[in-house]
Formats: structure tokens, C-alpha cells, sequence
């Protein structure tokens, strides 16, 4: 008599941990249907001498990226040097258009990861290109009506002023969306793509991808400052919108030369995800584009991820680094507000600080090749955080001891600002090297699930739940008095993020939390 076939169970369908690579602390994920090659065998999945990335395409995607980031950064660090200037002595617009734009973050990230999983990856880089130009250019465009009409002449919102404001919140969350949907694209999908089945050449895609950002990081706030101090506000929302224009025809070139000069990325993507109508709807009725809107951001959809999501290991780790973005000590809209009118800095010496913290971030793409090798991804991980945790430290110290009398335009006393500012600088070098490794262990342990850019892109909702929440505490702390607070709350957050890192993944990992100080030895130290 045979046996009765088993029932299947729902999780039976869910990814499981296969295995571990203790030399790096990598966790391989069982698919059903998405078996790893030489079953049993982990070190399959890395075969040697496999990690050579064709250097023509590795240069197309690097000027891609290049890009696509300048005009990212540089609207990003402008529209928060716009809001500023048009809005002194407050924190309320440049804390509202941020909270705006990172909720439509959070409702389409879902969506977007759907979007890259089921279509062809060049269309959807294409679009989203086209997205960012054009609502960056329509927001250049606002802020010229700002700065050559008597819109905000008193700092106040108004009328006209108020639908301007409106305008500039819209045109952000497009941009907001378009931009998360290039990122997953790009360093996501189409590094894990180019990258797939070799340890080293991730890492290496990943550090160069991070490099370009940071380098835009540097340079760009020091040209947008240098185009508003040394000309005007005006000249510069007017130059970049051209510069816009021009980077919307040369990114739609090089992605596609990037495309296919890797033969991987044009692949067909086999899944075992449900199957969803993704369509555009062709009617453009008011009640079928809502339909088709509501079908697209279902809340049961976020559920539904963060169910799956949560039995993986991995998200300990996405929920560590989305933590640290509920912190306002870093370059942002809040904290240029912050320095500007509480310390008196001006735009050239912000920017120039900026571009310290950006070379110490450099720096920290630099070490993380050679410190993941001596000490796996884990243990890289986990005091690359910390070693953030511990520089940020005099910074918050910094907004409560020394400080400048306020109403006064004094900066305060020099080691004031050596705190504050060289406690920064030294923290971006944990932070970049934190974000490689999180990056590098998300995209191996996904590296075989069917659904890989839906759950990527939960990681960016919930980055971006924790910076709605940052803004949503500096609209309750608007005066930069109060900025003291928020940093306390930054601090305590990135706490947070490392006892989540390593308790929550690194324990289930490597079985243990002790260091092991015999690493040492591999630097030379004992």
C-alpha cells in the first residue's frame, strides 16, 4: 500500500537558510524550484577565478550611475538650500516637503520592486529616468518663480506661495519614487545580475557603485554652493534645470549600451511569484486610474511582504540599517537649517564640511574590501556600526556643552565645532563600510529568491518609515534650539540599529556574540 502524499504547507513555498560559508559568514537561502548548483555543495556558489567584470561595460555603467547621481544629489542638497533661503528661522517647510516625499517612498517602494521584478529591466530604467528629470526640471522651474517674483518676499506661505510650496512637495515625490526605483534598478538588481555567483565581484561592484555616490556626495553640494554664492539663487535653479535636460538624453544612451554590453541583464528572469497584472490602464477615466492606483499600492501587499520577510535572517539586518536613518546628524534639509541659522555657518563652509564627512565616507568604501576579506561580512558589519555608534558620540556632546548663546551670531567655541564636525567626518567611515555589508549580505541572501526586488524594496520602505519619522520629530522640534533633542534621538536610533545587527542576525549567524580577538592577528595587531 503506498503512502499518502503529504500536504503542502504554505511555508513549504518560503525561502530556507541552506547554508553557511563560515570564512565569510555568508547565509545561502533554499528556493523551492531555485536550487543552488551541485546541491550540498556550498562552495559551488562562488567558483574561483570568476570575479572579471568586462571593463568597457563596467566603465558605461559607472558614468551611468555617475549621472544619475550628480543630478540626484545636487537637486537633493539645491531644493534644501532653496527651502532655506526662501523659508528662514524654520524648520516647518524644509521638515514637511522631506516627510512628504519619503511617505511616497514608503506607499510605491512596494510597487516599484514589483514593476522591476516582472518587467524588462532597460524599460524600466528608462522610464524611471524620465520620471526624475522631469519632475527635478519642473521643480527648478518652481523655485525660479520663488527667487525673480515677489512669491515668498516675507518668508511666509500664501496664497500663490502656498500652491508654488504645493508644487515643489508633488514634484518631489515623484522624484522621490523615480529615484528609488533607479536605485533598486541599478545597484540592486542590476549589480546582483552583473555579479551574481562571485563573492569579490559583488563586493567590487558594490564599493565602485559607492565610491561614484560618494564622489557626487563631495563635489556636487560644492558646486551647487559655488553657483548660489558665487552668482545667485536664481542662476543656479536655472543652470542645473539645463543640466538636467542634457543628463535626461545622455542617460537614456548609456543605459542602453550599459544593457548590452552584459548579456546577463537581457536573460529572462524565471519566478515562481504569483502572477500579477501590472498593465497600464488604457482607459484614463478617473475611476480605472484609481482602481489601477489602489491595485498597485495595496497595503495587504507591505503585509504580505513583511510576513515573508521577517522569517528570513537577513532582515535583522535591513531593519539595523533602517533604524539609523531616523537620525538628524547628518547633511540634510533639518540639519543645513540647523547650522545655518542657529551656528551663522555659511554655504561654503557647510559644503566644504560636507565633503570632508563625503571623503572620510570614501574612505570607508576603500577599507571595506580589504577588512571583509580579513574578517568576513558579519564581523565587518558589526564593528563597523558600533565604531559609527562611538564618533557620534561627541557630536551629540557638542549640541549641549559649548554652546553658542543664542540670537547671538557667535559659532561658538573652536572644539565646539571640532566635536560636531570631525565627530561626523570620522562616523561616515563605520557608516559606509555598515552599508556596504548589509548591501553585500542582502544581496547574497536573496541572491536565488524569486522575488528579490519586492523584498529589496521593503528594506527601502522601512529606511524610508524611519526618516518619515525623523522628519515628523523635527516638525514637533521646529525651532533649531530644539535641535539638541533630535540628536539625542539620532544617537539612541543608530544604538538601536546595532544591537539589532547583532543580536538579531550576527548571534543567528556565527552562534555567538563574543569577538574573536584572534582576528587581529590577520592585520598584523598581535
Amino acid at each position: 500500500m503506498t503512502s499518502p502524499e503529504p500536504l503542502s504547507h504554505p511555508l513549504d513555498d518560503m525561502p530556507r537558510v541552506r547554508g553557511t560559508d563560515l570564512d565569510s559568514d555568508r547565509i545561502f537561502l533554499e528556493v523551492p524550484g531555485h536550487d543552488l548548483p551541485n546541491d550540498g555543495d556550498i562552495s559551488a556558489v562562488e567558483p574561483e577565478g570568476h570575479d572579471d567584470i568586462d571593463t568597457r561595460g563596467l566603465v558605461m555603467l559607472s558614468l551611468l550611475r555617475f549621472s544619475s547621481a550628480w543630478g540626484e544629489r545636487s537637486s537633493n542638497f539645491a531644493f534644501y538650500l532653496f527651502l532655506v533661503t526662501i523659508f528662514p528661522s524654520t524648520l516647518v517647510p524644509a521638515s514637511i516637503y522631506g516627510f512628504c516625499i519619503t511617505g511616497s517612498g514608503i506607499i510605491f517602494s512596494g510597487a516599484v520592486g514589483t514593476l522591476i521584478d516582472k518587467h524588462h529591466r532597460l524599460n524600466i530604467v528608462r522610464v524611471a529616468t524620465v520620471g526624475q528629470k522631469m519632475s527635478s526640471g519642473m521643480t527648478y522651474g518652481l523655485f525660479l518663480l520663488y527667487f525673480l517674483t515677489p512669491l515668498a518676499h516675507d518668508g511666509r506661505m500664501n496664497g500663490r506661495s502656498l500652491v508654488a510650496y504645493v508644487g515643489v512637495v508633488l514634484c518631489g515625490a515623484v522624484l522621490k519614487v523615480s529615484t528609488v526605483c533607479l536605485t533598486i534598478s541599478i545597484e540592486r538588481d542590476w549589480a546582483s545580475t552583473i555579479g551574481a555567483g562571485s563573492s569579490q565581484r559583488l563586493t567590487k561592484l558594490n564599493a565602485w557603485i559607492r565610491r561614484i555616490d560618494l564622489t557626487c556626495d563631495l563635489v556636487s553640494p560644492l558646486f551647487v554652493s559655488g553657483l548660489s554664492a558665487g552668482i545667485s539663487y536664481s542662476f543656479a535653479a536655472a543652470f542645473l534645470a539645463g543640466m538636467t535636460a542634457i543628463s535626461l538624453l545622455l542617460e537614456i544612451i548609456l543605459s542602453g549600451m550599459t544593457f548590452h554590453r552584459f548579456p546577463e541583464l537581457a536573460a529572462e528572469r524565471s519566478t515562481h511569484a504569483p502572477a500579477t497584472d501590472l498593465s497600464i490602464p488604457t482607459s484614463l477615466t478617473s475611476s480605472s486610474s484609481l482602481r489601477w492606483l489602489r491595485d498597485r499600492v495595496d497595503p495587504r501587499d507591505m503585509i504580505r511582504d513583511f510576513r515573508e520577510f521577517r522569517k528570513l535572517p537577513v532582515f535583522y539586518t535591513s531593519l539595523s540599517i533602517a533604524s539609523i536613518y531616523l537620525t538628524v546628524l547628518s547633511f540634510d534639509g533639518t540639519m543645513l537649517t540647523f547650522l545655518k541659522d542657529s551656528r551663522q555657518y555659511s554655504d561654503p563652509f557647510i559644503a566644504g564640511q560636507r565633503a570632508a564627512c563625503t571623503i572620510a565616507g570614501l574612505t570607508g568604501t576603500l577599507l571595506f574590501p580589504i577588512v571583509s576579506r580579513k574578517l568576513g561580512l558579519v564581523r565587518t558589519g558589526s564593528w563597523s556600526i558600533w565604531s559609527e555608534f562611538i564618533c557620534l558620540v561627541p557630536v551629540v556632546i557638542s549640541l549641549y556643552v559649548g554652546v553658542p548663546v543664542s540670537n547671538t551670531p557667535n559659532k561658538g567655541p573652536a572644539w565646539n565645532a571640532f566635536l560636531l564636525f570631525g565627530g561626523m567626518a570620522f562616523s561616515r567611515i563605520g557608516l559606509w563600510m555598515f552599508d556596504l555589508a548589509q548591501l553585500q549580505i542582502l544581496q547574497e541572501s536573496l541572491e536565488s529568491h524569486p522575488r528579490r526586488n519586492r523584498l529589496t524594496s521593503f528594506q527601502y520602505t522601512l529606511q524610508n518609515m524611519f526618516d518619515m519619522a525623523k522628519y515628523a520629530l523635527t516638525i514637533g522640534l521646529a525651532r533649531p534650539s530644539e535641535f539638541r533633542w533630535a540628536g539625542l534621538v539620532s544617537i539612541i536610533a543608530v544604538f538601536i540599529g546595532g544591537i539589532l545587527f547583532v543580536f538579531g542576525y550576527a548571534r543567528s549567524v556565527r552562534g555567538h556574540v563574543a569577538p574573536h580577538w584572534h582576528w587581529l592577528v590577520k592585520f598584523k595587531l598581535t
